[in-house]
This record gives C-alpha cells, structure tokens and sequence, in this order.
C-alpha cells in the first residue's frame, strides 16, 4: 500500500487541555509509525476548545489550525470519522457523545465520571447506532484492562478484582510510610509532582477510584449496581500512627477498591467497595509504590493474574486514547458499545466479609483489653493478634487488634460499643485487610 491510497481517518476532538494536547501531539510526530501499524493514517480535522484564544497560543501551529467554533462544528466536519472527547464531567461531554453517537460515528472518550455515571444510557446508544464506544484510557490510564477483561480473559468466569487504581493516593500513602510524615505533607508532594489537581478531591475523597472500579465490574460481570450505591471513603486525613502500626503488623495501608461476585445463592449479587485498607507486605498490590495502578484480577480457571503500570498522567493516558483509536479503526473496539442486560443488585458493606484492623486509644490500666475483647466476642468476632503501644504519653496508649474474618457490619458495631467504655478516649479507626481470606 503505497502514501496515496492509504486510508485516511479523519479525527473529531473535543477538548484540548493536557490530556487532548497529548493526543494531538502523539498523533502529529507518530503519524508515519502508527500507519504502519494499523494500515490507516490517524488524521485530526477538527479540535474544539473551551478557549479558541488560548488554545492559540498554547498548541503546535499545525494543531491551532483545526480549532473550529464549537464541538457541532468539530462533528460537523465533513472528514470527521470517529469522534474523541476529552472535556470532561458531564453537560458538554455527555451531548458531544450522545450527538457523535446519533450520527453513527465511533466515540473515544477517558471520561470516567461519565461513564461510570451514565454508562447504561451511553452504551445503549452506541448499540442502537452500531458503532463502538472505546474508553480503555477512562479505566486504568495504559494498562489495558479493558482488552484484559473483554477479550483475554473472555473465556473465563471473573469472579473478583482488586486494585489500587487512583495514583494520587497511592503517591500519598507510600510518601507518609517512606518518609514518617502526615498526609498534609505528602498531599504538598504530590501536588509539586504533579499527581494531585489543585483540587484533589476526586482523588483523596476516592471517587476516582469508584469510577474505575464501576467501569471495571461492568466489563467484569455484564451489569454493575448504580453508581450512587456504590460505599466509598477515601484516604483523606489518613492518620500517620495507622501507617505505622500496619508496617508494625506486616502490612500497608493501601486505598483498595474491590469488585466481586457474592455467593451465587444470592441471586448474582455484587459487592463493590472503595476504601482504605490494609494489604499484607507480601500481597502483590502492597508493591505497588508511589503513583503506579494495579489490578489483580481472579478468574475461576485462570487463576489470579496482575495487571499494572502508568495508571493516570497525560502522557499514559494519551498513549491509551491514541490506542483507543487504533482498536476502532481495526474494529476491535466494537464489543465495547454492549450494554448490560441489567443491574446488578449490589450487597450491603455491612455484609462484606474480612479481616479487620482496630486502632483505639485507651487508659492503660488492668481490664480494658477483656472488655473490649469481650465486646468483639459478643459480636463473633475472634482476635488474631493483639499490640500496645507504649511509647504514648499520659497513660493513653494505642491498642491495635487484628481480628479474623468477620462481617463488617459486625466489626463497626463492636467497635461503637467499644467506644462507650469510659476507658476509651479517642473514636476507634476500623479498616477491613485483603488478602488474607486464600485469595492473592
């Protein structure tokens, strides 16, 4: 196939912030390579900024030339085959898809938010079109677990994932253990880094994660809970002493999030959650460092496999919607537009099943550790290990207990009573740990 008659695919962009600029960039210097591999030629025609002035200044010459007045005119081009969205949020975002989608062109988009929002209504009308919905860059940034879970593993029953899927946090986390500083100080790093927003809400506050954890179960399982009903904490105001007393205890601090079939008695109910946790140091996302995602991934014949690396930034996740691009035009990206046939019933937080990490100051004296080991018995929960920590001043000392698995649900009550003693004098920290239940 000689330059002449190679295809040409014309590419509609909405949004050309960090992420879009990216992409812009990518597909003007890589042009010649990404043909090669995939026998078409990735052509941007027309970009739709917020900003036209700015936007001026900011890209190459070669790209401020496609600047249109708004994304109607950037669908509207006659060369424009496959539309990417890169805004953002809902509004703007959500009708540039759902317009690309009623004129039957294929849509790119790493708009997690909106898809773990609004995923059933998007899907649908991308089947009702027939045309593919890719958003591999909207789930874990270049690792690619949607080819993962859609085509590798399509064969396969999945039963369970597990990550650290939001890079901000993890940066966090993994700056407080190494360097013995509060989460203040580590958030400041990452924000210098690079890896926090200016707000970082989305990250700290574990919404983030959520978003890709939904995404993650649709693909997963063919149907996911609402997304409002998904149980979500983040790390914000992770407390250094519970960073130390995991260390102490074998294990880290991790903000996880977590997918899984219940018992299949349970009519194919899912349990989804978002929170901090504790992970044992020999558990393969407890080496996951700094800003890096992973996934672990159980299937009922494969077994466990890990999937990690760059799981957000400009630049992974521009490499993973020029990517998306490439899928399309070869037409992998097809699949990508079912719907589920449902939703899926989510089961209560207050039913998960794990052990538990206890933190509760206390007055050291003779009798408090049996009535709080008393209170956790009541409750059918057996301790697995206990420490006290002397070095606390005035006589209040920081008991951590272990316990084995036991109901969530079960674990928070037992905890509430604990704080009624009068001896305890500080609200108890209570984090569920994975890994330890034979799995991973």
């Amino acid at each position: 196939m000689t330059k002449s008659n190679i295809p040409q695919v014309g590419i509609a962009l909405a949004g050309a912030g960090v992420v879009g600029g990216g992409v812009l960039k990518i597909l003007r210097e890589r042009q010649a390579d990404i043909a090669a591999r995939i026998g078409a030629v990735l052509r941007p025609v027309a970009v739709a900024v917020r900003d036209p002035a700015a936007a001026q200044k900011r890209l190459h010459p070669k790209d401020a030339k496609l600047i249109v007045a708004d994304w109607q005119a950037a669908l509207a081009h006659p060369k424009a085959d496959i539309a990417v969205e890169l805004i953002g949020g809902g509004g703007a975002a959500r009708e540039f898809i759902l317009a690309a989608l009623a004129r039957k062109k294929p849509v790119v988009t790493a708009n997690k938010s909106l898809l773990a929002e609004s995923g059933a209504e998007i899907f649908s009308a991308a089947q009702r079109a027939g045309v593919p919905v890719a958003y591999e860059s909207a789930v874990v940034g270049c690792v690619p677990m949607v080819k993962v879970l859609r085509e590798s593993l399509a064969g396969d029953k999945i039963l369970e994932a597990r990550g650290v899927i939001n890079g901000t946090c993890n940066h966090i986390l993994t700056k407080m253990e190494a360097d013995n500083i509060g989460f203040a100080e580590a958030l400041a790093d990452a924000g210098k880094r690079g890896y926090a927003e200016a707000d970082p809400a989305l990250d700290i506050d574990g919404w983030d994660a959520a978003h890709k954890i939904a995404l993650i179960a649709r693909l997963a399982f063919g149907a996911a809970p609402p997304f409002s009903q998904i149980p979500v904490s983040g790390a914000r105001g992770m407390d250094l002493r519970d960073i130390k007393h995991a260390r102490d205890l074998g294990c880290r601090v991790k903000l996880l999030a977590v997918a899984k079939r219940a018992d299949d008695s349970n009519g194919g109910a899912i349990e989804m959650r978002v929170h901090p946790g504790l992970v044992p140091r020999e558990h393969l996302l407890a080496r996951v460092e700094g800003a890096m995602n992973a996934v672990v991934i159980r299937a009922l014949h494969s077994g466990e496999t890990m999937h990690s690396g760059a799981g957000a930034g400009a630049e992974p996740t521009a490499v993973a919607v020029v990517s998306d691009l490439a899928d399309v035009v070869r037409q992998n990206g097809a699949l990508s537009a079912v719907a589920p046939e449902s939703e899926a019933v989510l089961t209560p937080l207050s039913e998960a099943r794990a052990p538990h990490y206890m933190r509760m100051r206390v007055i050291d004296r003779p009798g408090v550790l049996a009535d709080c080991a008393r209170i956790l018995a009541d409750r059918g929960i057996s301790i697995e290990a206990i420490r006290q920590d002397e070095s606390a001043p005035q006589q209040r000392v920081d008991v951590v207990m272990l316990t084995h698995s036991a109901r969530h649900g079960a674990a928070l009550e037992g905890a509430a009573a604990i704080e009624k003693l009068e001896a305890v004098v500080h609200p108890v920290v209570v984090m569920m740990m994975e890994g330890r239940d034979g799995h991973s």
